[in-house]
């Protein structure tokens, strides 16, 4: 039988090289995978989602805030601070999905792919927001209702991302990202 104990340190390099070059391969492959055009374009609709969500959230924990206090004139100063804000936040938010609009477009994709298509829907979605923020901006008191189109576009781009081909932690992903 063969004494392992004497061979620890050979069996600790061998080990620790093994694992490197996995290592490596996992990098390698990581690698490899951001810079798959589906995984590029789920980064941006990733990051545009996020910036969407974070502008929904910030306006509706304002108005939670509003309505959660019982002082007319406090409410009234709540709500005059947000009508005051909603134009920045809603700059803020536009210049996210624009980003994210240029990160989405800059993918090389095959034409008329279904994966273009898919990308083609989300843009129009992200046009659908910006035309929203920019309303927004210039008539902070219309945050309180959101445009049918918004929707409209959401659920386009939803149905376009359904019909890709897509590896199933892609799937998984745009599952996630683009969950209502």
């Amino acid at each position: 039988m063969l004494n392992l104990r004497n061979h620890r340190a050979l069996l600790s390099a061998v080990g620790a090289f093994v694992v490197a070059g996995a290592g490596s391969g996992i990098a390698w492959s990581q690698a490899e995978r951001t810079s798959d055009p589906a995984d590029v374009l789920l980064d941006a609709v990733e990051h545009s989602e996020s910036t969407m969500r974070d502008y929904i959230d910030e306006i509706g924990d304002r108005f939670d805030e509003i309505e959660a206090t019982a002082d007319a004139g406090q409410q009234e100063e709540l709500a005059t601070a947000l009508m005051t804000d909603v134009p920045d936040l809603a700059e803020e938010a536009r210049s996210g999905v624009l980003s994210a609009k240029e990160d989405a477009r800059a993918v090389t994709l095959p034409e008329d792919s279904e994966l273009d298509q898919a990308r083609d829907a989300y843009v129009a979605h992200i046009d659908a927001w910006i035309a929203e923020y920019e309303e927004a901006m210039v008539a902070p008191a219309g945050v309180v209702e959101i445009e049918p189109t918004v929707n409209r576009t959401f659920d386009k781009a939803v149905a376009a991302f359904d019909r890709t081909q897509l590896d199933a932690d892609q799937e998984e992903r745009v599952e996630q990202l683009l969950a209502d």
